[in-house]
């Protein structure tokens, strides 16, 4: 009935949020001198004749406006940005409730000198189309306030979480995290780690690019999630320092400062974080065992995860300009994290030939230490003035991960009231090594025409070696049989093209080609193994835009991706888990691609319908593997033939009141996945349905307040099915002191509904799982902005303080 109820408020907010625009609507657009559109300019509706504001909004990216109309009277629009003359249109009476008027393209002329200093923010989308690509604003949000950017990407449109902590972008995995376009080169266990560990508090937006260019590494298959982190504008020492405390059954803290300083050639930053968190984590599973059409056994686990962490993270660099025309700077981001781990477990195993029964009774400790250290230094130049540029990175990651595993297990055999038990202990070393190097270099063919050209190499070196002990007689003797020794080298070579072109004045067109050579060798030493690879594959991308009118814009897209196996998944070994669940590896794993076909059409400027059509060959997946003799299940990775994707995704963005701003997005997508393992096939179709609105209403006293809903749908997802899910976030935040200091209240998964839950059936062996991630938290958070000179370029924000008084923002 929670569920029913839950389901149905997902409903009405949305509903309500596409309503709301069901009256009349005054709409235009902006441009100057030479007809290039004005973005983020202030329009005003003001009450003839004494001037008074009665409503307003912003324009878009392409300098569109469309709101409301007001209720029947005469007014006139004042439309202001910063460097520009105010200006203003002619007087205009609303009759009714249905008025609607089209302004057109409303001239306006720039001014000389700057104007005040003092600017106020008006509303502006928090989603926004830009070349093709989702950008979704973090920066100021309440419900980004003391939260991680693991947690702040899973709200990102048409993200969502699986049963295994890892990202799916509009249903489908194999998501790509860049942090400020850079690859991180970590396998998904290790990127988790670092995305817990990094604080929301640095990031400014997120960038969701669902079909990337040339210029993006073609690793991937359903799309790119970039980081980019805050970059300071202001000359002098600002910044900011924060404090928060959370509470999820675990008490947790972060503490931290970002500051930027920025004098004569040289701009600095230094982010100082350090967090405590942690984690209780609900499990069940239940599994059937068949042989020869007949149940042979039972298990059933109940098991509670709890994991604490402590993340202190420093990120400093510095940019040195050369001249107005060459920049060169360093980087530097170091993680440590101590992390503990307590995972218990109780269960019973029923064999239905004998009609015997077993607890069992697990109890598992383990104390890690993660660290990752990430090194950057670059150029960029501009080598004239037609938009000639160069740039150069080069990267250097080391990560280690150094962990001390305790398992005791107690088996107690009901029929013979006897009990058995035995200790393990394990002890293993993980570590990588990445270079990188790339150079970027764009150039103007013409007015109408660029060309883009870059090469990239890469280096990686894991290592990882584990050592198993089991007690026997009181001594801890070697098991080999569980240890491991694992190397894994690979190198890839890529270079690539993009030429973008201006074809009419209806017309652009953006195409490339990407050259990707990969080299890779595992190396087990105690299998005596080695699988070496060498392939070299052509990554083409193509992207069409029409402008069909003003107001409806259509982009037609292809590209081809790769999604290379995770280092540690091509280790031939099999992995403890507990005493009926491993992890096997899979030195023949192949790489699966990718061909992906999008039509995105853009109204208003504003509001996104991304049509998607992807298949998928070779689709990497989780296969759990059942023994009916052993009654033990090891979770196998397989190539597991083919997967196919259609999908329909909406994102519209709304004021409903000058104060009460919502971005709504709607995912409706068939996912169809066919199986082929060792001649056994099997397929799983599910027609996929998400919905997500965001609120953020502006309150007397410096007060706003910020909503979040979501709700999932049933998904394929390889062989599971997963379950629906709804989940609600709530967040107020209150400013003092002219803005300096923010005071932040939010909670997480109020009604405790995100859990996951969801069955696989395969060669008449079942699996069920039932998860909760331990999302729901309350979190205060305060932090104060240090102000510095503001004698940098501003941003073109509002100037209209009297638009701020009635509610515009």
């Amino acid at each position: 009935m929670m569920k029913m109820y839950q389901k149905i408020l997902m409903i009405c907010l949305v509903f309500m949020s596409f309503s709301a625009y069901s009256q009349g609507t005054l709409s235009g657009s902006l441009i100057d001198q030479e007809e290039v559109t004005i973005p983020f300019a202030t329009v005003a509706v003001m009450k003839a004749p004494d001037s008074t504001i009665v409503t307003g909004s912003t324009t878009d990216i392409d300098g569109n406006f469309e709101f409301k109309a007001p209720k029947p009277g005469d007014y006139f629009l004042r439309f202001s940005a910063i460097g520009y003359s105010s200006t203003f249109s002619s007087r205009f009476q609303v009759e009714d409730a249905g008025y609607s008027r089209d302004f057109g393209a409303i001239l306006m002329k720039e001014e000389s000198t700057m104007l005040n200093e003092v600017m106020i923010e008006t509303w502006r989308p928090k989603i926004t189309m830009e070349g093709g690509n989702l950008n979704v604003r973090v920066e100021g949000t309440a419900l980004a306030a003391g939260s991680t950017a693991f947690e702040v990407l899973s709200r990102a449109p048409g993200v969502v979480v699986d049963q295994d902590g890892n990202f799916q972008l509009n249903g489908k995995s194999g998501v790509t995290v860049l942090i400020d376009g850079r690859e991180t080169y970590l396998s998904q266990q290790e990127l988790k780690a670092l995305l817990e560990g990094m604080s929301a508090e640095n990031i400014e937006s997120i960038e969701v690019i669902t079909n990337p260019s040339a210029k993006y590494d073609a690793e991937g298959s359903s799309g790119i999630l970039n980081i980019k982190l805050k970059k300071n504008t202001l000359s002098g020492l600002n910044g900011s320092i924060y404090g928060g405390y959370k509470y999820n059954e675990i008490h947790g803290y972060n503490v931290g400062a970002n500051l930027n300083y920025k004098k004569g050639k040289w701009n600095s930053f230094l982010n100082l974080d350090l967090r405590r968190s942690g984690r209780i984590r609900d499990q069940y599973f239940e599994r059937g065992f068949e042989a020869e059409g007949e149940q042979t056994a039972f298990l059933a686990q109940d098991a509670l995860d709890n994991k604490t962490f402590l993340t202190p993270n420093i990120r400093l660099g510095t940019d040195y300009s050369i001249n107005e025309n060459h920049t060169v700077g360093v980087m530097a981001d170091l993680t440590y994290r101590e992390m503990e781990n307590n995972w218990n477990s109780d269960g019973v195993l029923n064999d239905l030939i004998t009609n015997k029964t077993t607890d069992i009774i697990a109890l598992n400790n383990i104390q890690e230490d993660f660290t990752n250290q990430r090194f950057n230094v670059h150029y960029d130049a501009k080598l004239d003035t037609t938009g000639t540029s160069l740039s150069a990175n080069f990267d250097y990651v080391s990560l280690n991960k150094d962990s001390q595993s305790s398992f005791n297990n107690t088996y107690i055999f009901n029929q013979s009231n006897t009990e058995q038990s035995e200790q393990l202990f394990s002890n293993s070393i993980s570590d990588y090594e990445i270079f990188s190097a790339r150079i970027d270099f764009s150039t103007s063919l013409s007015e109408r025409s660029g060309l883009e050209l870059g090469l990239k190499a890469s280096d990686v070196v894991s290592k990882s070696n584990l050592d198993f002990l089991i007690e026997e007689d009181g001594a801890l003797n070697p098991d080999p049989t569980r240890s491991n020794e694992f190397r894994y080298e690979e190198n890839i070579y890529a270079a690539y093209a993009s030429f973008n072109t201006k074809l009419s004045d209806k017309f652009s067109l953006n195409a490339g080609l990407r050259l990707e050579q990969t080299k890779a060798k595992g190396i087990s030493a105690t299998m005596d193994q080695t699988d070496e690879r060498d392939y070299l594959e052509l990554f083409p991308s193509i992207s069409l835009e029409q402008t069909i009118s003003r107001n409806y814009k259509l982009n037609y897209s292809y590209n081809r991706r790769i999604l290379r196996p995770d280092y540690d998944r091509l280790n031939p070994f099999i992995f403890y888990i507990d005493p009926y669940t491993y992890i096997e590896g899979n030195p023949d794993l192949k790489p699966q691609f990718t061909n992906s076909f999008k039509l995105t059409q853009t109204f208003f400027g504003k509001y996104n319908l991304i049509l998607g059509y992807d298949v998928v060959n070779d689709f990497i997946g989780e296969i759990p593997i059942q023994d009916p003799e052993t009654s033990e299940t090891a979770f196998a990775i397989r190539n597991i033939e083919n997967y196919t994707s259609f999908s329909a995704l909406l994102v519209a963005p709304f004021q409903i009141l000058p104060e009460w701003n919502t971005t709504n997005t709607v995912l409706l997508a068939d996912n169809r996945y066919d199986i082929n393992i060792n001649g056994v096939e099997a397929e799983n179709d599910q027609l996929y349905f998400m919905a997500q609105s965001t609120h953020r209403i502006s309150l007397p006293a410096d007060l706003s307040l910020e909503l979040n809903a979501q709700y999932q749908g049933p998904v394929a997802y390889g062989l599971y099915r997963i379950d629906d899910r709804f989940g609600m976030d709530l967040g107020v935040k209150k400013s003092f002191m002219n803005e300096r200091l923010d005071v932040t209240l939010n909670a997480t998964d109020i009604f405790k509904s995100m859990d996951v839950t969801g069955d696989s059936y395969f060669n008449g062996n079942t699996t069920y799982i039932a998860n909760y991630m331990g999302n729901r938290s309350i979190n205060l958070n305060i932090r104060y902005n240090l102000i510095g000179e503001k004698n940098q370029p501003k941003a073109r924000t509002s100037d209209l303080e009297e638009l701020n008084r009635a509610g515009g923002q």
